[in-house]
């Protein structure tokens, strides 16, 4: 009888734990936002000069659509000599508010995959890692034209991949929008392109961002 009991008992356990292969139910709430630590990688050559107060605005769209678990910094670039890192990691959207307002073009030979290297090796570097869940990524906003990087591709996807980091571009320009670049690397890491076309557009660029960024 003793021996009858407990293998109806065991038979009733086995029914409430998972199958073998099984994940285990999630606790996760549904709706809730995953943690970002990203970085705004911006286009301040001449390019844009005609762009800059749009650029600006987009930029701090994106930073308003900010959790409060989210970190970014921002980068803004021309040629390699010119990659400046205008605000460091942080959580405060004041202080990057006003890295953003502080923004102006310069001349130069737009180095894009340069400074996408740089603003990588920052985050890799800098995030924070306490968090299993937390996403990384990298906001490109610029024309895509490439003209002075001395990084090649392959190594900059390299990099991306390696510590996990998707790009999505805001692409941005008076004219034509270079896709060739922009291309590989949103594709290469599971990122977006991103183009808004008036000013109308620009709130509504930032929120897709926002939400492409935490779609895993």
């Amino acid at each position: 009888m003793t021996r009858f009991i407990a293998v109806i008992l065991l038979s009733i356990v086995g029914l409430c734990l998972p199958a073998a292969g099984q994940d285990a139910p999630t606790t996760q709430k549904s709706g809730e936002k995953s943690a970002v630590s990203y970085g705004l990688v911006v286009d301040n050559s001449g390019s844009f000069r005609t762009l800059l107060e749009k650029v600006v605005t987009v930029t701090s769209d994106v930073v308003e659509e900010n959790g409060p678990d989210d970190e970014a910094f921002l980068v803004t670039f021309v040629d390699t000599p010119k990659i400046v890192l205008r605000q460091e990691f942080t959580y405060k959207k004041s202080e990057l508010h006003d890295a953003a307002q502080n923004m102006f073009i310069e001349g130069g030979q737009t180095a894009i995959l340069d400074a996408v290297k740089s603003s990588a090796d920052y985050l890799a570097k800098n995030a924070k890692t306490d968090d299993a869940g937390r996403i990384r990524a990298l906001v490109l906003v610029t024309d895509g034209e490439d003209r002075g990087s001395q990084t090649k591709i392959e190594d900059v996807l390299r990099l991306l991949q390696d510590e996990k980091i998707r790009v999505f571009v805001i692409a941005m320009a008076e004219g034509k929008v270079f896709t060739k670049v922009l291309d590989r690397l949103t594709k290469g890491t599971g990122g977006a392109i991103i183009s808004p076309k008036t000013r109308n557009d620009l709130a509504d660029a930032a929120k897709k961002v926002s939400v492409a960024m935490r779609t895993k």
